[in-house]
């Protein structure tokens, strides 16, 4: 995530690194143990709503397809996790609780525990203007947990702005839209792993069109004001600083509601 800036245009930036769990088995005395794929699972999800400002929701299915892992595993992993009550479970699927966020930070703090390493340098981008302003709300009921084209829904997070992200099919490239009522950022993640069979600029154009006919349906008119490409900027430490920073947030959150 690029995380060098509080401007809207730069927040929830492409991951910039990805975490990857060393240890098989992580033992605590209040959780009896957790696997490798929990693990994963709750780093996932962890690190992904760290970037927004608001509760994220993934599918199971965008689990399965971030991780890249078979459906038993991650189904066995799940379950596991909402049975210990480090995963919350809602209509729209699963979100991190307190518990799991104060499990990652014990996590976190041994050393060998997670390996971070640079997933992209650079992701392309392009900012929507809308002429008046759109409703959330509205717009969350046509996006969230729909799939269209080569995109397929992965998560979502609701609170000052509605974030909605996909996987392109057969890659793990990935696709964000961060909406505000008077505008839009997407945004294009490449994996450097992936061979795609298309570019990277026909997926955005894919995306851009479709989201500026869904907001035409809401009587909005919506013109691209920029596009390019972008280099992230943070390191790995910077990445795991904040990273125990926001846990640690959490953290006191929880302690002070209760």
């Amino acid at each position: 995530m690029n995380l060098h800036s509080d401007d809207f245009y730069k927040l929830d930036a492409p991951p910039a690194v990805e975490i990857n769990v060393r240890s098989n088995i992580f033992y605590t005395e209040e959780y009896s143990y957790l696997t490798k794929d929990e693990l994963e699972v709750l780093f996932l999800l962890a690190t992904t709503e760290m970037s927004a400002e608001g509760m994220t929701t993934f599918s199971f299915s965008g689990i399965k397809r971030q991780l890249g892992k078979h459906q038993q595993k991650i189904t066995k992993a799940i379950n596991r996790l909402v049975t210990k009550g480090l995963l919350s479970k809602n209509d729209t699927g699963y979100s991190i609780s307190h518990k799991g966020t104060s499990v990652l930070s014990q996590v976190i703090k041994l050393q060998n525990t997670i390996d971070m390493h640079k997933a992209t340098d650079r992701y392309l981008e392009q900012r929507i203007i809308f002429d008046s302003n759109i409703s959330l709300d509205e717009i969350a009921n046509l996006l969230v947990g729909k799939w269209f084209g080569s995109f397929r829904y992965i998560s979502h997070t609701e609170g000052k702005q509605l974030i909605v992200r996909w996987q392109l099919v057969n890659t793990k490239s990935s696709a964000t839209l961060k909406l505000l009522p008077d505008e839009a950022i997407l945004n294009i993640i490449p994996d450097s792993n992936d061979l795609l069979q298309f570019s990277y600029e026909q997926a955005l154009e894919d995306l851009s069109q479709h989201i500026i006919t869904l907001v035409a349906s809401l009587g909005v008119k919506a013109t691209i004001d920029s596009e390019g490409w972008q280099n992230s900027s943070i390191s790995e430490i910077e990445y795991a600083q904040k990273l125990t920073s926001w846990l640690g947030t959490c953290n006191a959150a929880s302690l002070s509601e209760n």
